[in-house]
């Protein structure tokens, strides 16, 4: 608050007798201080002097109101007696008629030398007036945001016709000042606090030009990736983000998000991998008219590789098999399709192996279940390691396993075959036992294109499960391929 100590030695006498070149000075004295303000925040208690000498007050003031709406001494001019009382809430003295009305007079001055009316006697109790001249300040014709205005707690002044035109016309005019005023600082506090979101929004978010593809904004994260700010503006996005390659992004749905007529239509989303670091990013793009009014994508790029990463973990867990970390019979109905699609397109062939450990329950029951756990752990371990030569393998459930052989042909199943005999044929080492599991296997070939339209997933299962079973009835522990006798 600016507060002046000391009255001026000068007082004018009555307004209404001041000579008319007294009149044309004072207004050009006025309007010159007003146009050589530059900064509207520079007070204007030169002025609000100068006004109160004239018409003859002893107290000038400029009341602002915050975000409550409690409104506060912001520049004071006092000739004598007590300062005005710092702040006030309109409220306690006007209901919301009396501001109603108030604000029905948007640009006029409000002129009080008595307590003849209403809301005359409740503005000279809130300023413990005997005279008030004041100016409110509208904020979208809605409710008060500021006053102005000149007031006299000695005695009642009484302005002619021509002073209170004057006045009107002089408060008016600081009136549409600190209009002004108020609105930068507002501007300025959203600017500051849009700013302080957009940096600490844990985003990273720059606008670009829509037709040029030039960066016109960048937030401070964005910055850090480029070193500092001025590496980043003027830049074409591709230039300094690790989606692209150099150039225009080929993934970039910028013409998505404007109609057939050019106009802005929607919000875009999308994913992509920094292909140095392997880190993945969604980059969220929406089309807006920028402050200058060109058309403009704003980009806003969140780091998702840790929910990649959860998403990857929770897939691997829902399609491998915790206890051999074989990947499941889930995962393997799902590959078998895609493989049966791809042996469709490129002609190759393949086979199908289901296998069933031969008397797997007598471990259980003699060694213990930890024991017959660790076998299949074994088992696995083994089964992904020859997968260059049997094929991929899976945990079918219980002491079951399948191989899907894909690109193999009849020249490679005796090699598969022996491999996996072989193995079973010798025991497997659990600590301090050595104990003997053989294993019954079927194989079903899967002809050349992957047999397109005749036999389904299901129905190449079924027929490598029976073939397995002839050789469970035939003693156990042998290799055996389908031939259509079975299906006889």
């Amino acid at each position: 608050m600016n507060n002046a100590g000391n009255c001026s030695e000068t007082v004018h006498g009555t307004p209404g007798e001041a000579s008319h070149e007294e009149e044309k000075d004072f207004f050009v004295r006025i309007f010159r201080q007003l146009s050589a303000y530059q900064d509207p925040y520079r007070p204007i208690l030169g002025i609000l002097k100068d006004t109160c000498e004239f018409f003859g007050f002893y107290s000038g003031f400029v009341y602002e109101a915050d975000h409550a709406g409690v409104f506060h001494l912001c520049e004071q001019y006092l000739c004598q007696g007590e300062n005005s009382k710092q702040q006030f809430h309109l409220s306690d003295y006007l209901n919301e008629e009396d501001i109603e009305e108030l604000v029905k007079h948007t640009g006029d001055i409000v002129y009080l030398n008595s307590r003849k009316t209403r809301i005359g006697a409740k503005l000279l109790e809130l300023f413990s007036a005997k005279t008030l001249v004041m100016a409110p300040v509208i904020f979208e014709q809605k409710t008060p945001i500021a006053f102005v205005g000149l007031m006299d707690r000695r005695r009642p002044i009484r302005l002619s016709k021509q002073a209170i035109n004057d006045a009107d016309a002089v408060l008016s005019v600081l009136a549409g000042h600190i209009k002004t005023r108020v609105y930068q600082r507002r501007l300025e506090y959203a600017h500051q606090s849009m700013k302080n979101i957009v940096n600490n929004s844990g985003l990273d978010i720059y606008v670009i030009d829509f037709h040029s593809r030039e960066i016109i904004f960048a937030n401070d994260t964005t910055a850090v990736r480029a070193g500092e700010m001025d590496k980043v503006i003027g830049k074409f996005c591709w230039q300094i983000f690790p989606c692209g390659d150099g150039t225009p992004c080929g993934s970039c749905p910028r013409d998505k998000l404007i109609d057939d007529e050019r106009n802005p239509s929607g919000v875009c989303t999308w994913d992509y991998q920094n292909r140095q670091s392997g880190s993945w990013y969604r980059s969220i793009n929406a089309i807006t008219r920028w402050v200058d009014g060109r058309l403009a994508l704003v980009v806003s790029i969140m780091d998702i590789t840790e929910n990649k990463n959860n998403e990857e973990l929770i897939r691997k867990m829902a399609e491998n098999d915790t206890l051999t970390s074989l990947p499941n019979r889930r995962k393997f109905m799902a590959d078998f399709r895609e493989s049966l699609e791809r042996m469709g397109k490129n002609g190759s062939s393949g086979y199908l192996l289901f296998m069933d450990l031969d008397d797997f329950k007598k471990i259980n029951d003699t060694l213990g279940h930890p024991a017959g756990d660790a076998l299949l752990r074994s088992i696995g371990e083994f089964l992904f390691g020859e997968r260059e030569t049997l094929g991929m393998p899976y945990r079918y459930g219980g002491d079951e396993f399948v191989i899907l052989a894909e690109n193999k042909s009849p020249a490679d199943l005796p090699q598969i075959r022996d491999t996996l005999l072989r193995r079973f044929g010798a025991p497997w080492e659990l600590g301090e036992h050595r104990v003997p599991c053989g294993i019954s296997i079927g194989a079903v070939a899967i002809p050349q294109g992957g047999s397109p339209g005749k036999m389904t997933v299901e129905e190449f299962i079924q027929k490598a499960d029976a073939t397995m079973y002839e050789v469970k009835r035939s003693g156990k522990h042998g290799f055996r391929e389908f031939n259509k006798d079975l299906d006889k």
